[in-house]
């Protein structure tokens, strides 16, 4: 899926992102769409005063969404 099919379907269904872990100044979630799974890669420097829970909305991390189709 293209990243603007992957919005869509976050919008469409969605879905929780949940928190795997943060390593060397990154914070990594991912959430699952139907058959595919989605990460998102979101940079502590670009957290700011924000708040990030454990499981949250996954379109407002569409932002940081990591396609490996794409590349």
């Amino acid at each position: 899926m293209t990243n603007t099919e992957i919005k869509k379907e976050l919008s469409k269904q969605k879905p929780l992102a949940i928190f795997k872990y943060i390593r060397k100044g990154v914070a990594y979630h991912y959430t699952d769409l139907n058959q595919d799974r989605v990460s998102f890669e979101i940079p502590v420097d670009d957290m700011g005063d924000a708040d990030f829970k454990s499981s949250m909305d996954a379109k407002l991390l569409n932002r940081w969404i990591v396609n490996n189709d794409e590349i």
